[in-house]
């Protein structure tokens, strides 16, 4: 697997001197996606700004299998789309229920305790998806307007069961809500098909693409809600329901306006997403899923025990290791960083500094993986010798 193969870009790019930053986000983007994002911010109506939006959304909708779905562009981090998904589509008030596996779903409850939307969010075992069982039973007991999941926590590193989860919800009467800001460009979405009724996505992890934006796609039940509800949401700018009417102008190449949006970032997403389209949605998802196994093996032979024990709930993107007993965190990555290899520490609350966290998104390669175990294992070595 080369570089070549997996962006479409000269190899030349990516030098092996560089400090490589095997870190969750922001990723390595590909040259193009950089000589995009370094352009002006175009006029807002430029036509050919507006058909390069337009191609942009179209997109969008293939990657995340949304044929049926509304899809937006909006600017704004993934916290922000969070908080617009909340503020668009739950009743202040009305119970939601939230699937928690880490940091992500914490900040799902966050958020809608803010809203003085109330939230119920129970503990699953550490490092393992969502139990159904006790779900239904939460939702047997009491009503929620919705189920609020991440695809992937990039704390913990473990990946959800959307179809399992959205069926759930919907036997229930809720909706299915899913940050996948960790998932997007690594893992397998099709919106339609799993019945999903709204899809966060980020740019600058597994799409390689610019920070500063939030993807969404909307399924008939979000639609028919944004369309039906009889409540004021608490904030103006982050209403999805105002940005609806602009994107679907977008898609028809002319000029819709409710706020400015982020122009060179637009382009740059664009290119990014045309990359991902390149490659091939199963064979980027494949791709990811092959350097994480790769990477898998290289940790177990180093001695290094993963925070999910289940492979099957392991993220194709983002691994999360726990740091030996008898190495301190800090120490430990800074002796992996004098390799020339960026970690970043763990995320996970409950876990102190016990984990540490290995990005593996959008352009990182087999060679990448080769020289991240590879200094892991010299900093090990060499973190033992210093304690």
């Amino acid at each position: 697997m080369t570089t070549q193969a997996a962006t479409g870009q000269s190899t030349d790019y990516f030098k092996p001197t560089e400090p490589l930053a095997m870190v969750v986000g922001p990723t390595r983007p590909a040259p193009s996606v950089l000589k995009r994002m370094s352009e002006p911010a175009p006029p807002l109506t430029d036509p050919g700004f507006i058909a390069e939006f337009g191609r942009c959304l179209a997109r969008l909708r293939r990657l995340i299998g949304a044929s049926a779905a509304d899809v937006a562009v909006v600017p704004g981090t993934g916290t922000s789309g969070m908080e617009s998904i909340a503020v668009s589509l739950l009743r202040p008030g009305v119970p939601v229920l939230v699937a928690s596996t880490g940091m992500w779903g914490d900040r799902w409850r966050d958020i809608c305790l803010r809203l003085g939307i109330p939230a119920h969010a129970p503990r699953f075992p550490v490092g393992r998806a969502p139990d159904l069982r006790l779900l239904e039973t939460l939702f047997a007991r009491h009503r929620y307007q919705a189920l609020l999941v991440a695809h992937v926590d990039s704390s913990s590193g473990v990946r959800a069961d959307l179809p399992g989860l959205a069926g759930l919800a919907h036997e229930h009467g809720a909706l299915c809500l899913v940050d996948g800001v960790s998932a997007i460009g690594a893992e397998e979405i099709q919106l339609d098909a799993w019945d999903l009724d709204a899809y966060l996505g980020g740019p600058p992890k597994g799409l390689a693409g610019p920070p500063g934006l939030a993807l969404h796609g909307l399924g008939r039940r979000a639609q028919e809600v944004l369309r039906n509800r009889d409540w004021t949401p608490g904030a103006y700018s982050l209403d999805l329901a105002s940005w609806l009417p602009v994107m679907a102008a977008m898609e028809r190449e002319e000029f819709g306006y409710c706020q400015s949006p982020a122009g060179n970032l637009v382009l740059g997403l664009s290119e990014a997403l045309r990359l991902a389209l390149a490659e091939g949605r199963e064979g980027r998802v494949a791709r990811h899923a092959a350097l994480r196994d790769t990477l898998h093996a290289g940790l177990d032979s180093l001695g290094i025990d993963l925070l999910v024990p289940e492979p099957s709930e392991r993220a194709n993107g983002i691994t999360v290791g726990l740091v030996p007993r008898d190495l301190d965190e800090r120490r430990f990555m800074a002796a992996v960083a004098e390799q020339g290899v960026l970690l970043q520490p763990g995320t996970y609350r409950s876990m102190g500094d016990r984990t540490f966290r290995i990005g593996h998104l959008g352009t990182v390669t087999e060679a990448d993986i080769t020289r991240t175990i590879s200094a892991i294992g010299v900093g090990l070595s060499t973190s033992r010798r210093a304690s």
